[in-house]
């Protein structure tokens, strides 16, 4: 494959990059992005198009990383080889601060770098200075009743880890350790759990985005991970804990319309961050002894009950903002419905085999 060519690109893409933009952070995190015109102009892509904040920095992190590797990427040839060796170098420890070798990045984030690789490969067809895409996606397809019938593995393959619930015990220990937190920590758990937010979706929710009179809330495409706008709703618990909050709350506001502020004396009456939230999440966790405890636990332990109460798939998926019926199955497994009605069903069969004793 011949050598990424864009001379003749030179002029747009440095306009692309100097652009002023609502997000230019990403300059000052991603110093080697932000000097070179491709990656800036890749990047000034990402925000035109109007991804998350999230999506561009994993995006970027990656480009990052290829620019570290293998310098700039006017003059890069991306085939197959440089994805090898670019894998190979993501897999490999690296020298941090003194010279101390880091521990490797864990699979995850190899597979997530690999997605911001592909990303940026299909900029540059879509530019029309690649003429094909060389990194390898991988694939799964479905009989209508949810058997694999098909599979490509990817070039970073994972294993299907299923999230770990918390039992009834540890749930009230949960609740006991809320109990002792302030009125904004206990809606915003109750918040999590009720509408299965994602963190960004949670920290990002405003005042206008409820409806009171029926207990709704309404999630902005813009803050949700996949651009899926969404409604859910809240039960009376939670709406007695908002009531106790915003009267909490009149005391802080000062203009900011988003429901959750902080009280701190350093940030007193700014937003709350998905930090915070995560910070809230760990203590909670070592409070009542819950592994494996997390500000995701929340939406698992939401869309696993619904499917315990036998919603159907696709009810489930829409509550959860699911592009793809793949993620919302997890939750029918982990609820375990499928495999009892399955027993339920052979249940004579099963428990003859054992009349001979």
């Amino acid at each position: 494959m011949s050598a990424v060519s864009f001379k003749s690109h030179t002029t747009a893409i440095k306009r692309m990059a100097d652009e002023p933009t609502a997000r230019q952070d990403w300059a000052r995190r991603l110093p080697r992005c932000a000097a070179d015109p491709l990656a800036s102009a890749f990047l000034a892509g990402i925000e035109a198009r109007g991804l998350s904040d999230n999506t561009l920095i994993a995006y970027g992190r990656a480009v990052e990383e290829l620019v570290e590797f293998a310098g700039p990427l006017g003059s890069l040839h991306l085939n197959v080889d440089l994805i090898h060796r670019f894998l190979a170098f993501l897999r490999s420890p690296r020298p941090r601060q003194h010279g101390v070798l880091a521990s490797s990045l864990a699979p995850a984030t190899v597979r997530q770098r690999l997605v911001g690789f592909r990303a940026y490969a299909d900029y540059l067809v879509d530019a029309g200075l690649l003429d094909r895409n060389p990194v390898a996606r991988g694939s799964i397809r479905r009989a209508w009743q949810g058997q694999i019938i098909g599979l490509r593995r990817g070039l970073v393959p994972l294993p299907r880890q299923m999230p770990r619930l918390p039992n009834d015990e540890e749930w009230a220990r949960l609740i006991d350790a809320l109990r002792q937190r302030p009125a904004r920590d206990r809606l915003m758990f109750m918040l999590a759990y009720d509408g299965a937010l994602r963190r960004s979706e949670l920290v990002t929710l405003r005042l206008d985005d409820f409806d009171f009179s029926t207990q709704l809330v309404t999630i902005r495409p813009e803050h949700a991970k996949n651009g899926y706008g969404r409604t859910v709703l809240y039960s009376p618990a939670t709406g007695t804990a908002l009531a106790a909050y915003l009267a909490e709350r009149r005391r802080l506001h000062i203009g900011d319309p988003h429901l959750f502020l902080s009280a701190s004396a350093r940030n007193r009456s700014k937003r709350v961050g998905g930090f915070t939230w995560g910070l809230l999440a760990a203590a909670l966790a070592s409070e009542a002894g819950v592994p494996g405890f997390s500000t995701h636990t929340l939406r698992h332990l939401r869309l696993t009950d619904l499917a315990r109460a036998g919603l159907d798939i696709t009810e489930i998926a829409q509550f959860a903002g699911h592009r793809n019926l793949d993620s919302t199955r997890l939750y029918i497994h982990l609820s375990g419905r499928d495999i009892a009605r399955a027993f339920q069903r052979a249940a004579p069969r099963l428990a003859n085999r054992f009349v001979a004793l």
